[in-house]
Parts: structure tokens; C-alpha cells; sequence
């Protein structure tokens, strides 16, 4: 996509301070991103910055402040304040500033779940004109939710410009739910959205990384040889890892970048000569671009031809374990070959990965694992000469495929509603079927509404469809859920949820809400505050049904 598309580079001088911004949720004014987006000074050019949170935190362009000498935030004319460079994310075209000093209370933008946003979901992307008098408002929709290199981003049809990156963009509530990152290069073309769950990440990134500056933890005692040298440290936060070493204190050597984010690393310093002093020290970087170096150590080779010792494994971590992947590496103490064996518990065969290649440093990604699976692993590696060493590592469980949450693509959580009768209703009773959920009120007349249109679609449903309709209603009494079902002829099933526990552990924004489950009751999509007319629901039903089949 980058190579198809222009990320914003343009610098644009004027832009207005202050964005006031107002929404609409179920006919009443909803928050909106009032005095969040500002302007940031990269040396003497104007770019977009918004207000993420009242710590003084501004997300903008990397690209628009990489390299530059002084960073400013001017909340309005006349009024700002130094800003330091915090966190940059150059895949993602982010940069997290801090503003320093004496600041005012400062109002972030409302942060919305871009996990939430849908395609075709309406949105409106706020942009600063150098030509306009204020924010000009670019209504669209979210044509498309691409990805770029594992990234997530949205693509929308509002009109764009190249100047517009660094722009809020809101949802119908109002809630900030990305950013503009580029556009096409045209004026007034369709653009490109960061997610807001993709800022908020990196935001938390940014603001661990200041609380606790990056440093070499530990470093543990050489593994020194005639040729090489084995060198183990630990960061106190997951960074990559790098080792300058050389006869000099000048280094002028370096291992290879290992570029796995990690907090325990090791390197094999190779090449070295016998009886020989080298000075080495090791370099960190952090996810944010923060950088750590730890001071200067020095290791002298043994002679030549002398007893290289027993062939050992040392060294072994396994890390970014996933629902379908982990990783396993280690170092041996002499180059050899390597070999990974795993299984599933309680399965007799086991699966191998192996390297033919006689190395020092071993690693091995384990692909294709079940979610929410134990696996029991070893390793084994042995040199041209015959030497052989193994271990059994502890075993390891892949997480589940989809989380437990309210989001989309995760598995709604535990429940127990009651039906009219006083039986339980559970997530058992919804397991391999898929699912659409109302959540209502007996008071809101948006939810009699939609209990017709849902009631008419029930009606008119094929029967014997793997399909489950029904309505949940929170915080309720029996007896007014039925005098409800009598009062407007309800033939769908109507549960009880009397606590309202999963409807404010989800923490709904609005009544009514519709949830719509796979057959492994993973939340596929959500509706907030009901549909139009019987006939969008009943479109959108079969939308679902038909690409969950």
C-alpha cells in the first residue's frame, strides 16, 4: 500500500489552533474532541497534533517532525509550550510528544474503539485549511479496513488533502477513532485512517518508556573461548539487542542487529584471536526509538588449542508465543546443527524443526499450533564431531484465538440470563450457532422499536436455521419484561439479565445494542443504538449469516 499510495510529507504553515466539534448519539449532543487538536512547530513548520490525553501527550506525523532541532505546541496563538520527542513509530508514520512547562488543563480528545468501526460506518474527518477561517468538516465512510505490513488502517471516502494528515477523525458519537496518515496525493481525494487502538498501543508504549527510561539491566560473565566469546544481558524492558566489541575501546566491531523486541539477549562474538584482550559493550532500542548502551567490559581469549570444554546449550528462551506460533532460541558453547521437537499433550508423535547448518546461535519459529494449547518442547543440537547436548524446556500454552472481551473478533464472556420460566440461559446454550443479540430496555422507546423489527424478522426467518435470535433485558423485573412481550405480541425469546453484568462489564455506550456471534461466539460485529427500518436489520442479518457460513 505505501508503494501505491503518498504518505503525507507536505508541510502546511497555517493551521488553526482549535477544533470544536460536536456530535450526535441518539438524537442528543455527544462529546466530541473540542480544543484537542493544536498545532506542533518542527523547527518553524506547522503540522497537526491532537491531545490524547491531559498529561500533556500530542500524537502527530513522524515523517512531519523527524529531524528536527526544536519541538513547540501552541495551544492558541500566542500560547506555547516546548514539547519533547518522546516515542517515534516510523511503520506506523507516529510520533508521541510531551509537552513540558507549566501547561493549562488540557482536554483530550475523547478516545473512541476503533475495533468497533466497521465498514461503511459513517465518520467525519475534521481538517485544518490553510485558506479557511476554521476546521472545515470531510463527512465519509469507511470504505475498506486494510492491512500494511500487519498494521491495521482504514480507508475512507472523505474528502482529503495531503495537508489533512495529523487530522482527527470521529465516529457518529463524536469519539476520536483515528487519525489521517496520508491520502493519495490528490486535493480532496480518499485517505487513509490510523486507528485509534493503534495509537492508544503505541501511546502506552510511550508513556512506560518515560516512566522508566531503558538502561542494561545485568550483564553476565563471558563464555570466552580462543575465537569467540559468548555475551548474555538483560534490559529492563523488551529492546533489541546488539553487541560493539573490538582489540580497541574503540570497538569497531558489532554483531548482528537482533531486532527481536526482548528483556534477556545473548550474542556470539566470533572471529577473535588467541591471548587476546577485547573491550565489548552492549546497545538496546526500545520499541519507542529510545536507545541504551551499557558501559565498557573487557574479555581476554584463552590460547590457541586450548581445552574448549564440554558442549553445552545455554541461553534458551522461548517468546512471542501466539494462538498458532512461538519461538524458540538458544546458543551452544561449539557451532552445531539444531533441532526443535514439540508436541500436544496426551499426543504420541511429535513435531520437528531442524537446522543442518553448524551455527552458534539457534533460532526456530513453531508455526501452525492449536489456540489454547499446552506444548511440551526440547531441543537438541550436536557439533561435527559428534557431540551432542538436549534439554527438556518447560511447557508452554498458546493463548486462545480470540480473547475474552466486548470488541470485535473476541469471545463474549460468561453469562447467565433467565428465561420467562426461571431456567438458566448460558454460553453453553449458544455454543456452535451463530447469534444475534438485542440488548434492551422496557422503558426506551428506540428498543420497542427495535423489538418489532426484530420480532417481524424471528417471524420470517427459515426454520431450522442454525441461527439464534433474541432479546436481553438488563436490569429488569419479570414482570415487566412480560407485561412488555404481552403489550406489543413478542413471539422471540426474551431473556432476563436482572444484575445487568455483562451489559456494564461491556460498558455499552447506548441501549439499544446488537451483538452479532460466529458459532464460537466470538463478537463478529455491533450495532450501536438499533437499526433504521426492519429491512436493515433483516439486510444486515443476512449479510452476517451468509459471510459466517
Amino acid at each position: 500500500m505505501k508503494n501505491r499510495h503518498v504518505r503525507h510529507r507536505a508541510i502546511f504553515a497555517l493551521i488553526l489552533p482549535l477544533i470544536a466539534i460536536a456530535a450526535v448519539l441518539s438524537g442528543c449532543s455527544g462529546p466530541g474532541t473540542a480544543d484537542s487538536l493544536v498545532r506542533v512547530y518542527a523547527d518553524d513548520t506547522a503540522v497537526n497534533g491532537i491531545i490524547v490525553d491531559k498529561a500533556g501527550y500530542i500524537v502527530t506525523g513522524d515523517s512531519a517532525v523527524s529531524g528536527s532541532n526544536a519541538i513547540s505546541v501552541e495551544l492558541k496563538p500566542g500560547q506555547s509550550y516546548a514539547g519533547r520527542l518522546i516515542c517515534r513509530d516510523s511503520a506506523r508514520d507516529l510520533a508521541i510528544i510531551k509537552m513540558e512547562g507549566s501547561y493549562p488543563v488540557l482536554k483530550p480528545a475523547l478516545q473512541g474503539d476503533s475495533d468497533l468501526v466497521r465498514q461503511w460506518d459513517e465518520v467525519t474527518a475534521w481538517v485544518f485549511k490553510p485558506d479557511a477561517s476554521g476546521p472545515v468538516a470531510s463527512k465519509g465512510s469507511v470504505t475498506s479496513l486494510p492491512k500494511d505490513e500487519g498494521i491495521a488502517y482504514m480507508q475512507t471516502n472523505a474528502a482529503l488533502d495531503p495537508s489533512a494528515a495529523g487530522s482527527a477523525v470521529l465516529n457518529k458519537a463524536g469519539e476520536l477513532v483515528g487519525m489521517v496518515a496520508w491520502n493519495t496525493g490528490q486535493a480532496g481525494r480518499e485517505g487513509y485512517v490510523l486507528p485509534s487502538n493503534e495509537i492508544k498501543t503505541v501511546l502506552s508504549r510511550a508513556q512506560e518508556a518515560e516512566a522508566d527510561p531503558l538502561v542494561i539491566a545485568s550483564v553476565d560473565p563471558p563464555a570466552v573461548f580462543s575465537d569467540r566469546a559468548v555475551i548474555s544481558w538483560k534490559t529492563n524492558r523488551p529492546a533489541t539487542g546488539q553487541v560493539e566489541f573490538g582489540p580497541k575501546d574503540s570497538y569497531g566491531n558489532k554483531t548482528a542487529l537482533d531486532t527481536t523486541m526482548l528483556a534477556t539477549h545473548a550474542a556470539v562474538l566470533q572471529g577473535l584471536l588467541p591471548k587476546t584482550t577485547y573491550y565489548f559493550r552492549m546497545l538496546a532500542v526500545d520499541c519507542c526509538g529510545n536507545t541504551a548502551e551499557s558501559k565498557g567490559y573487557t574479555l581476554t581469549t584463552t590460547a590457541a588449542g586450548a581445552q574448549a570444554g564440554k558442549f553445552t546449550i545455554s541461553n534458551i528462551d522461548v517468546y512471542d508465543i501466539t494462538s498458532s506460533a512461538a519461538s524458540v532460541r538458544w546458543i551452544t558453547s561449539k557451532a552445531a546443527t539444531g533441532a526443535v521437537s514439540y508436541y500436544m499433550d496426551k499426543e504420541a508423535e511429535s513435531d520437528t524443526e531442524s537446522d543442518k547448518n553448524f551455527v552458534y546461535e539457534h533460532k526456530f519459529r513453531l508455526n501452525g499450533l492449536r489456540p489454547d494449547t499446552r506444548y511440551s518442547v526440547s531441543i537438541k543440537s550436536e557439533t561435527d564431531f559428534d557431540e551432542s547436548a538436549q534439554q527438556a524446556l518447560d511447557p508452554f500454552t498458546t493463548p486462545p484465538s480470540s480473547p475474552v472481551c466486548c470488541k470485535i473478533n473476541c469471545r463474549i464472556s460468561e453469562f447467565s440470563f433467565k428465561t420467562l420460566q426461571g431456567d438458566d440461559f448460558t454460553n453453553k446454550d449458544i455454543a456452535g450457532k451463530k447469534v444475534f443479540i438485542v440488548f434492551t430496555k422496557t422503558t426506551c422507546p428506540t428498543c420497542m422499536q427495535q423489538a418489532l423489527f426484530l420480532n417481524d424478522v424471528y417471524r420470517n426467518w427459515p426454520k431450522g436455521s442454525d441461527m439464534l435470535m433474541f432479546m436481553v433485558a438488563s436490569s429488569e423485573k419479570k414482570a415487566d419484561v412480560e407485561e412488555w412481550i404481552k403489550k406489543y405480541g413478542l413471539v422471540m425469546p426474551v431473556y432476563i439479565d436482572a444484575t445487568a453484568k455483562l451489559v456494564s462489564g461491556c460498558q455499552f455506550r447506548t441501549i439499544p445494542t446488537a451483538l452479532f456471534l460466529d458459532t464460537g461466539s466470538v463478537i463478529r460485529d455491533y450495532k450501536s443504538g438499533g437499526f433504521g427500518n426492519r429491512k436493515d436489520m433483516e439486510a444486515s442479518l443476512k449479510r452476517f449469516y451468509e459471510t459466517e457460513r
